[in-house]
């Protein structure tokens, strides 16, 4: 059982410090009053714990701490001022924090601490870095590299010690793999024999394929109750993910398109009824808004064809960091696929930049959703300033919390 409250919502202030709050604005706890600035916290599944990176100029850190006011119980797991971490994702039984941070000689490294003897294993190195867990607890399916021979797409067994199995497949253009809720089903891109993408949905107990052909690239993700899987990919072979929703039934083998829009990210509902998507709120005659390269997190959804050949602009692309974009916050039924516009919202240039472009691996670490399924928490900006806002989807008015940068929700 959790010894913290559960419904609760944790966020980075204009301070940089670590908070929580209950969704009607109640009940705030400081968690920390350090010197050193924080990020990205991350709820364990079980709600017990909280995760947070932080950090000053010579160092970072990953913590463990209690929802519970300052001073409370603050565990710090792992130290370094070389190899800094700068994402987070709990096991399903919330017992190891698995994470990335960088590395001297590989880009990456993707390591593994224990929350109970905060013993830290290196697993892996390559860039960019994406990876899910199985339901178990005890392998990590991951995706590295973005061409051959570096790219690589292998099952990690964290109880051998971090052995990592043979290459699976040579990776398509997609960022995170991912693992459905009953761990009989591997969705990844590949590229097949003639050089072209096609999304993978794997039946693990008999080896039977589903194969799906795609232009550009892929982001993915299963609902949280049911083997269905969400994907967006764009309708012609550009670089960007982004692109109509669809929704896959490897059971009845069937495709369908719920969305015939541009979306730029969207998020399953913890009951698996609803699907939460963005798309631009006046959209522009080219959807390339949005960065998606290495530049933050070191991901990068890689080359992707044009006529035949490499597309290699990212290698020169200048990084610009949006400061303000309007999106159109949008609610699918998965039944019924009818859609309604919930709100117009102004996101904070932390979730644009960092949260936004990598959000099929944010979604399996990070919730929006609240845990009934009625509102999500977003960093809002009002006149500049950024404030934590709870968005019903019932059409209800949003509740502003409190001022900062990017917020999640606890998953019970």
């Amino acid at each position: 059982m959790p010894r913290q409250p559960v419904n609760r919502i944790a966020y980075i202030d204009p301070q940089g410090q670590l908070n929580t709050i209950s969704p009607s604005g109640q009940g705030r706890h400081r968690l920390t009053q350090d010197h050193l600035t924080f990020q990205l916290p991350t709820w364990a599944p079980n709600g017990e714990f909280l995760s947070v990176i932080g950090g000053d100029d010579q160092s970072s850190a990953i913590f463990a701490v209690n929802d519970q006011p300052f001073p409370n119980s603050f565990q710090r797991l792992y130290f370094s001022r070389s190899q800094l971490p700068f994402y987070l994702y709990w096991s399903p039984d919330s017992r190891l924090i698995s994470f990335i941070a960088s590395n001297d000689t590989s880009g990456i490294g993707l390591h593994l601490v224990s929350i109970v003897d905060d013993q830290c294993t290196l697993l892996a190195t390559g860039q960019p870095l994406f990876w899910d867990w199985t339901p178990e607890s005890d392998q990590i399916l991951m995706h590295s590299g973005v061409a051959p021979p570096d790219a690589r797409l292998a099952l990690i067994d964290v109880r051998r010690n971090g052995v990592i199995g043979e290459n699976i497949a040579q990776p398509g253009l997609f960022q995170a793999p991912g693992i459905a809720p009953s761990g009989r089903y591997w969705a990844y891109a590949e590229i097949d024999d003639y050089d072209n993408g096609q999304l993978v949905v794997e039946d693990i107990a008999t080896q039977e394929r589903l194969d799906i052909p795609y232009e550009g690239a892929i982001a993915l993700n299963w609902s949280p109750t049911r083997d269905q899987l969400a994907f967006i990919t764009p309708s012609t072979s550009v670089r960007r993910y982004y692109g109509a929703l669809h929704l896959l039934d490897p059971t009845a083998k069937s495709v369908r398109l719920a969305v015939d829009a541009v979306v730029l990210a969207f998020f399953w509902s913890p009951d698996g009824q609803h699907i939460a998507y963005l798309t631009m709120a006046a959209a522009p005659q080219q959807p390339s808004a949005i960065e998606t390269g290495p530049r933050l997190n070191g991901h990068h959804n890689g080359p992707f064809k044009t006529n035949g050949r490499p597309d290699t602009s990212h290698e020169t692309e200048p990084f610009r960091p949006l400061e303000t974009l309007s999106l159109d916050l949008w609610l699918v039924n998965v039944a019924t696929l009818a859609t309604r516009k919930v709100a117009t919202i102004e996101p904070s240039s932390r979730f644009m930049n960092q949260f936004l472009p990598f959000f099929d691996q944010y979604a399996l670490s990070h919730r929006l959703w609240s845990p009934d399924s009625e509102a999500l928490v977003l960093p809002v900006k009002r006149a500049g300033v950024s404030e934590i806002t709870v968005v019903p989807i019932d059409g209800a008015q949003p509740v502003t919390l409190a001022a900062g940068e990017i917020a999640f929700w606890s998953w019970q």
